[in-house]
């Protein structure tokens, strides 16, 4: 549905709950005032009915026009000061207005006699009664209005965050695929003298990647499944050019594969483990991955042989996936980073655990 519409549409549900309100409101009172004083009164018949449902009628027509004025005036904008005298003048006349009506169509009808009465009190209370309930239809309106227009700034508010929170996930997202290409094109670069043979088989690795990660750049999340596979990749990849130096141990339970997880996330901590792990030891190490459901949470470790290294640019691949875990999940997820005793270096990663099947059903 379109934005146009989506307005259009939501503009006709306000003017019909609008109309409703107005309708049940006058209605009501009309028809509680009329059993609830005249019936007792004995002042019954259709001549009465028709002057109470006349009062009515002018409420609702008058609060209606009122409201267009004020709408087309901008009162609702002044300040409190400014906005109260014509909050009084609006409803003392329309409540002269209304009884006008009022007596006015019963003396029509002979229904008073105004030699009996005290006419100035009668129409003075009638008056002043009726601008109350214009007041506080007036009161009502405007904190409605106030309510409303505080919920339509929030929600403005929750879309610019929102938007604005797409776009930086957008950018941080888009920063993987150049930092990785430019990774496996230093690899290719070292192996084309040494082994064309190897050189061809990681350029075909490499367009299996760069296919893969091309579609994950319009989603925020993919099936876990299909993460490994594109960690299986890069590993193929790397082993072409690390050899024997690589040793790879998969700890991945089958329930964790069923969940969703950020596109290139694992792939990316696979590949700081790598290039600033194992890569820098001449004997080469041992790689971990671990993937585990803990809960209502997903945990991936990503572990390697080694030190945590403090050069330039080490920790830009772990600085972006804590900010798009942080954007994703808030406080839900976490990422930490230690070194641990006998020459060992883990990334921890926690998320919420949500299935493929709950994904799609949202």
């Amino acid at each position: 549905m379109s934005a146009a519409r989506l307005e259009h549409g939501r503009a006709g549900a306000s003017s019909a709950a609008y109309w409703t309100c107005q309708l049940a409101g006058w209605g009501g009172y009309g028809l509680c005032y009329y059993l609830a004083v005249l019936v007792p009164f004995h002042a019954t018949g259709l001549s009465r009915a028709l002057a109470d449902a006349g009062f009515c009628a002018t409420g609702l027509v008058g609060t209606h026009l009122l409201r267009l004025g004020m709408k087309r005036r901008g009162w609702s904008e002044l300040s409190y000061a400014r906005l109260a005298p014509r909050l009084v003048f609006g409803s003392l006349l329309l409540g002269a207005l209304q009884t006008a009506v009022l007596y006015g169509s019963l003396t029509l009808e002979g229904l008073m006699d105004w030699s009996q009465i005290p006419a100035l009190a009668i129409l003075a209370v009638t008056m002043f009664f009726s601008a109350f309930l214009v007041a506080l239809w007036l009161a009502i309106y405007l904190v409605v209005l106030a309510v409303r227009r505080r919920r339509a700034a929030e929600m403005n508010a929750l879309r610019a965050e929102l938007a604005g929170r797409e776009a930086k996930l957008r950018s941080l997202q888009q920063q993987l695929n150049p930092h990785f290409l430019f990774n496996c094109l230093n690899s290719l670069r070292g192996m084309i003298d040494e082994d064309r043979g190897r050189a061809r088989e990681m350029v075909t690795r490499l367009a299996e990647l760069l296919r893969a990660s091309l579609r994950q750049d319009e989603t925020s999340a993919i099936p876990l499944e299909e993460e490994l596979a594109t960690v299986d990749a890069y590993l193929e990849l790397e082993s072409v050019r690390l050899e024997e130096r690589l040793r790879i141990r998969r700890e991945v339970e089958p329930e964790a594969r069923g969940a969703m997880a950020p596109p290139m996330l694992v792939q990316g901590l696979v590949e700081n483990a790598l290039k600033h792990g194992i890569a820098q030891l001449p004997q080469g190490g041992e790689l971990l991955l671990r993937v585990a459901r803990e809960g209502d949470s997903l945990r991936v470790e990503v572990g390697n042989t080694g030190r945590l290294r403090t050069e330039p640019g080490s920790g830009i691949g772990l600085r972006n996936a804590r900010e798009r875990l942080q954007l994703l999940y808030g406080e839900r997820a976490s990422v930490d980073l230690r070194e641990e005793p006998a020459g060992w270096v883990r990334a921890t990663v926690v998320l919420p655990f949500q299935t493929v099947e709950a994904a799609c059903e949202r």
